[in-house]
């Protein structure tokens, strides 16, 4: 038990027995307690910053950017006021490091210049705040969203949801756009090339029509059309218009270019292909060099037009556009609603004696078949109905009713569907509002079934029996509105 005290005594001994270092007296046990007081005072510091930013300055109705900034410097603040404080309180005279800090400050100097150059960028960027969090920016070929500064770096957000760490020297010493800064408002460009012979009058109204035909672009200020040059094969227009999506300016030229190139080929206004006009001399010679291979090309050439003749027709036969125009609902739909159905929907794979979907199913999508084979079942009475194949589509109906499925359907092979969910319908009707009022049109028109539907929902207690006497294009459009929200 003695030998157990003695060493006990002695490790304690030498943990708190002070050893001297030039003018002053140091310990094991004051080095420990300094370095948990620093770590104390890290962790102590870093909640307090949060706690102001996430709680306090919310209340205050700060926006993001403030908070962020003003946390990040409440924190590096208080954490070297604290670090200058421990020493003190812990009995360590400063000024005997004076010489070795002065030492050591010269070699930190040289080696981390790039630090602290960063160091002061970040204080600059914090204090200053030409851009702060939240801000779309773009430098050079980035563009992305700030999602933190600190001292050293900033973090940026591209639009592909890629986290890119920028030294804060770059930010300060090079030219940012700032989409963010003061007004949200900004204003793109969008040019336009059409052929010698258009009606300008034209391009401009359709240029002005297509902006219109864009929700995200600003109606006030107006959008603008200038025809800025007379180029070598083409008249050069521009399409002004205004945004208060920064972060959508992308997508939203993207959708406008769509959007022009259809309103073009509708009005017949064509966008030229540059030509350069070739002069050959001795034409004659050329013609009986080159008649033998003239002669087999062509032949080549006919058969090669054939075929691919019919690939584009069956491309065209295959293609969603072709197929969504052969649901008697979508049929009378322009281009440009098609392509907004296509890129909401999605394709999905079923394998063989996989069910797609049971009986009393909810309706909450349709599909259209674009590989594969599909069985219609009866599944109370076990009985097989009927065989879709490639080309055809089901449960429109039950989808656009909010109906539970009237029967089940099973891929008889591996089959790939193209899948309009029930929120894909409804945010397309939400782009589109009047295809609303072409699909009630068209129901419409199905009394009988429509009768049927009526009465199934009654039967669920869905309806009443005076919603049965409506008129069936108001019930309809009723039915959609409360389905759909449009």
């Amino acid at each position: 038990m003695n030998i157990i005290q003695d060493l006990i005594g002695f490790f304690w001994e030498a943990f708190t027995r002070p050893i001297k270092l030039g003018e002053i007296y140091l310990s094991i046990q004051l080095i420990v307690t300094v370095i948990l007081a620093f770590f104390a005072i890290f962790l102590v510091c870093t909640f307090l910053s949060n706690l102001l930013k996430d709680k306090i300055l919310v209340k205050l109705k700060f926006d993001e950017g403030s908070r962020e900034a003003i946390a990040t410097i409440f924190r590096y603040f208080t954490i070297t006021i604290g670090c200058l404080l421990i020493p003190q309180a812990a009995g360590i005279d400063m000024s005997s490091f004076t010489f070795l800090a002065g030492g050591l400050g010269i070699g930190l100097g040289f080696g981390f210049q790039g630090l602290a150059q960063n160091f002061v960028s970040g204080l600059i960027l914090l204090l200053e705040r030409p851009i702060k969090v939240g801000d779309y920016i773009e430098l050079d070929k980035l563009e992305g969203t700030i999602r933190k500064i600190s001292i050293r770096s900033t973090v940026i957000v591209t639009n592909d949801d890629i986290s890119i760490i920028v030294p804060n020297q770059i930010l300060v010493s090079n030219k940012i756009i700032n989409w963010s800064h003061g007004n949200v408002l900004s204003r793109i460009h969008i040019p336009v090339r059409v052929a010698y012979g258009s009606d300008p009058v034209l391009v401009t109204e359709v240029l002005l029509s297509a902006a219109r035909q864009e929700p995200r672009v600003l109606r006030h200020p107006k959008p603008q059309v200038w025809l800025r040059n007379f180029g070598e094969n083409c008249i050069d227009f521009e399409l002004l218009v205004w945004i208060e999506l920064p972060k959508a300016r992308l997508p939203i030229q993207s959708s406008l270019n769509y959007i022009i190139q259809s309103k073009l080929y509708q009005n017949n206004i064509n966008i030229p292909i540059a030509q350069r006009d070739l002069w050959i001399r001795n034409t004659e010679e050329l013609k009986q060099v080159f008649a033998p291979i003239i002669a087999s090309s062509q032949s080549a050439k006919i058969k090669a037009a054939e075929t691919t003749e019919q690939q584009e027709l069956e491309r065209q036969n295959m293609s969603l556009k072709a197929l969504l125009r052969k649901v008697v609902y979508f049929e009378g739909l322009s281009d440009l609603a098609l392509l907004g159905l296509i890129e909401m929907g999605y394709r999905e794979t079923f394998a063989p004696h996989q069910f797609i979907f049971h009986e009393d199913d909810p309706g909450d999508a349709f599909h259209i078949i674009l590989s594969g084979v599909v069985e219609i079942l009866a599944e109370r009475a076990n009985k097989h109905i009927r065989d879709l194949s490639a080309g055809d589509f089901f449960g429109e109906l039950a989808l656009i009713m909010g109906i539970p499925r009237t029967a089940a359907v099973r891929a008889k092979e591996t089959t790939i569907l193209f899948v309009v969910s029930r929120d894909v319908f409804q945010r397309f009707l939400g782009s589109y509002p009047q295809v609303a009022d072409q699909i009630a049109e068209k129901l419409a028109e199905r009394k009988e079934e429509l009768v049927q539907r009526q009465k199934m929902l009654r039967e669920l207690g869905i309806l009443g029996d005076e919603d049965l006497d409506n008129n069936p294009l108001v019930w309809i459009k009723q039915r959609m509105k409360s389905l759909f929200g449009i």
